[in-house]
């Protein structure tokens, strides 16, 4: 036991000096900003803007209101790998204030940020598509909310080339997942499907308004069949047959091998319509006992940048490129909407634009994919509040 005591000794020195040696070293904070002052948890299921009154914050007891500061932690789901980089204490969330003539946040007033949910879309570089990030264990989102005796991170105006724009964009990427938790087939592990009847298949409408026919709409499925027979799922737009999936059988009889096998699918094809729908069909082959599940379905598309109204989302793939200056162009016939870049979560800027007849229009630095939110200044959420207040907590600070 000794010996084999001082080989695991041995072996864990060696690669921490290893780890050492290549520049791998722990930067942690030494205290968490929850380790003092006063702290309210709120939440947050969506991606979008959120409102908070100044009487809300009276409300609840904020301390100090005229001074609000919002913080957060929130990467979407940890990574499966332990060397992964990730976040180590919570960090600031630049908010909005919006005062009254007298310039002093008090009655009447609120503050504006952005909130993201726990599901992410990350763009992918190597394939040209963006790949959606899940959280298997959690759909809420929570940022801490407090106060101090000064100002905050406040949101700036973003800066804007002073040179000609050498791109134009008027479309950007559309992406639509529909991924449900029903079921899990094995009663364990993060792996959850729907259920597909043969009798009566899934219907799926991404809600799009504004896709463009002209261009290919790519597809991501994916699908799972336990029969003793091979069957056959199939995804229609309206009547329109654009993939087959077949799936081979299982033995139903061995209770040690594979309960259900898996078939998965990319393609493109040409929308039909600007606002398609789509259904997921399950064919049996004869045989009753069949049972069908729909893991995934993922659309990515292109889309005309129109504003009606609503919070909209957009960012173009193709407007990225060395010393890329680009002008954006939006179609907003009615509405006057504000816009954030979002790009960093953490510190939104807010977009100073020109109007021309029915479009808007701003130019901006492109030589990373910039991400963009437009929203009216109407009916904007609030999010949802966790009482009481928190108790104070500094793990950081505290002895291992």
């Amino acid at each position: 036991m000794t010996r084999l005591s001082n080989i695991l000794l041995f072996s864990l020195l060696f690669i921490i000096n290893d780890l050492n040696a290549k520049g791998i070293k722990d930067n942690y904070s030494s205290s968490s900003v929850l380790a003092s002052g006063q702290w309210f948890k709120i939440a947050v299921v969506k991606d979008g803007i959120y409102r908070i009154d100044y009487s809300k914050l009276k409300q609840i007891g904020l301390l100090n209101p005229s001074f609000p500061r919002i913080f957060a932690n929130n990467y979407g789901q940890l990574s499966y790998y332990n060397n992964d980089p990730t976040p180590d204490d919570l960090k600031e969330v630049a908010i909005h204030i919006v005062t009254g003539s007298d310039g002093i946040f008090n009655e009447g007033d609120y503050l504006l940020f952005y909130g993201q949910g726990t599901q992410r879309l990350k763009f992918n570089q190597q394939t040209d598509n963006y790949d959606f990030l899940k959280h298997n264990y959690c759909d809420t989102a929570f940022y801490f909310l407090t106060s101090g005796t000064e100002e905050g991170k406040r949101i700036q105006t973003a800066d804007e080339p002073a040179d000609l724009p050498n791109y134009f964009s008027s479309q950007s990427d559309v992406v639509f997942v529909h991924e449900q938790d029903n079921e899990n087939l094995l009663k364990s592990g993060r792996e959850w499907y729907q259920p597909v009847s043969a009798l009566s298949g899934i219907s799926i409408n991404p809600g799009f308004t504004d896709l463009r026919t002209d261009e290919k709409l790519s597809f991501r499925i994916r699908v799972l069949a336990r029969a003793s027979v091979s069957t056959l799922f199939r995804l229609y737009e309206g009547s329109t047959l654009h993939k087959n999936l077949q799936v081979q059988n299982v033995n139903l009889y061995n209770s040690t091998g594979t309960y259900a096998q898996i078939a998965d699918s990319t393609g493109s094809f040409y929308p039909l319509t600007s606002s398609p729908s789509f259904e997921i069909k399950f064919y049996n082959n004869g045989e009753p006992a069949a049972r069908g599940w729909l893991d995934y379905v993922i659309l990515q598309g292109r889309r005309d940048n129109i504003f009606n109204g609503k919070t909209t989302f957009f960012s173009d793939k193709r407007s990225t490129g060395n010393d890329r200056i680009t002008e954006f162009t939006v179609n907003s016939p009615a509405n006057i909407p504000v816009i954030w870049d979002i790009s960093d979560p953490f510190n939104p800027f807010r977009v100073n634009y020109s109007k021309h007849g029915d479009s808007l229009k701003f130019r901006a630095f492109t030589g990373s994919l910039r991400s963009y939110v437009l929203f009216p200044d109407k009916n904007i959420p609030e999010p949802v509040f966790i009482s009481p207040a928190l108790a104070n907590q500094d793990l950081h600070g505290s002895a291992p």
